[in-house]
């Protein structure tokens, strides 16, 4: 599919997304390569980021590339940019995440802490990181992934909840800010 100039010039030719090799983030970039975006995979797996990435490549003839990344380590999102600095990415869609249900008190807090990095942290970064390249380019898309519930809390789930709550919070602070904010990071 040919890409619209228009909507290469705002959100492409490129798309980001991480948490790419299965559920939400497969779709969405799916979706993205449906509209003729070329698309960059995130994700720790990297055999399903390969599967992903051939299937969308069978269906809709545009360009990917696999980036096999732990969101929740510290210096990743740097590593992240760093394998699409030679690309014009125009969105990015930060949905790398997962849930760990189970009693607050009985989790352990280590992985507590590594959850909350990828469910939040990560986010936060892909926004600082990826925000003055779209400033800086005159537009691009930004989605950060949320949860459902997130900012009422979902019983069982209270880390990853909260997590989410932050990562609601901050998109809509970005979002009300508006390009002047962003210009204020470039």
């Amino acid at each position: 599919m040919k890409l619209n100039p228009e909507t290469a010039k705002k959100f492409g030719p490129w798309a980001l997304v991480t948490g790419a090799s299965s559920g939400i983030g497969a779709a969405f970039a799916r979706q993205l390569a449906a509209s003729g975006l070329n698309v960059a995979l995130a994700a720790r797996r990297g055999r399903l980021l390969d599967e992903v990435g051939a299937g969308i490549v069978r269906d809709f003839g545009v360009k990917t590339r696999s980036i096999v990344v732990d969101l929740s380590e510290d210096g990743s999102v740097a590593g992240l940019a760093e394998a699409v600095a030679d690309i014009d990415v125009g969105s990015v869609i930060s949905n790398a995440g997962t849930g760990n249900p189970g009693r607050f008190i009985e989790q352990d807090p280590e992985g507590l802490l590594r959850t909350f990095k990828l469910n939040a942290v990560s986010h936060l970064n892909v926004a600082r990181r990826f925000a003055p390249r779209f400033v800086a380019r005159g537009g691009g898309g930004l989605l950060l992934g949320g949860a459902m519930g997130a900012a009422h809390g979902i019983p069982f789930m209270a880390n990853d909840a909260g997590a989410k709550a932050y990562v609601q919070s901050l998109a809509h602070l970005i979002h009300e800010a508006g390009v002047s904010w962003l210009a204020a990071v470039a």
